[in-house]
């Protein structure tokens, strides 16, 4: 292997890879200035509306920001183009498509347009619905047998955005740029938060 066939060997490699920094980095792109005159690359303005009040959903504001003042649909939106192939993209907005239809046959109103509480018992209905998980071994499925129900993709998405988001890394969870000793053993009284790295 010639010295051109390894370089790009290694940068494909290192490109399918994506870790939380990258993630984190790609999340900080998105700030809150930009918000305002923000278009969605994947979804419908319409979607990116359905999306991002599915996340307020199961994310709200509390003590805490909620997905909305993090702006979790924008995040949403860019790992849908950027991270998902083809076939989970059209599976993810059938699945959109979907949702919204039984929100309006329920409800007469899209998801978006309706009020908090019938928004919160459509989710739990979902949550109940939608398949368990397959196991995963650190994030990573180890059976891929059927695709991923559309209420849990999008609750996975919603997470990822929250807790690989600047704000949330640096501000709620406990944050050491320069970590310490290891500690192996340690009352948990004494651990408090968790550590975000």
């Amino acid at each position: 292997m010639n010295r051109r066939e390894a370089l790009k060997t290694t940068a494909l490699f290192l490109g399918y890879a994506v870790s939380a920094t990258a993630l984190s980095e790609m999340f900080i792109s998105c700030s809150a200035g930009k918000h305002l005159h923000w278009k969605p690359e994947f979804l419908t303005p319409e979607q990116a509306r359905t999306i991002a009040a599915i996340a307020e959903r199961i994310l709200p504001r509390t003590g805490t920001p909620g997905a909305k003042d993090l702006h979790i649909d924008k995040f949403i939106d860019k790992m849908l183009k950027d991270l998902l192939a083809p076939d989970e993209q059209n599976d993810f907005l059938t699945g959109l498509a979907a949702f919204e239809q039984v929100c309006v046959r329920e409800y007469n109103l899209k998801f978006a347009d309706c009020p908090a509480e019938r928004q919160h018992a459509l989710l739990l209905q979902m949550d109940k619905e939608a398949a368990k998980q397959p196991p995963s071994l650190w994030g990573i499925r180890l059976s891929a047998d059927a695709p991923t129900h559309f209420f849990r993709r999008i609750k996975e998405l919603t997470l990822l955005g929250y807790y690989t988001s600047q704000k949330i890394g640096t501000e709620v969870l406990n944050y050491d740029p320069m970590p310490g000793v290891y500690v192996g053993c340690m009352p948990l009284a004494e651990v408090g938060n968790a550590w975000n790295e």
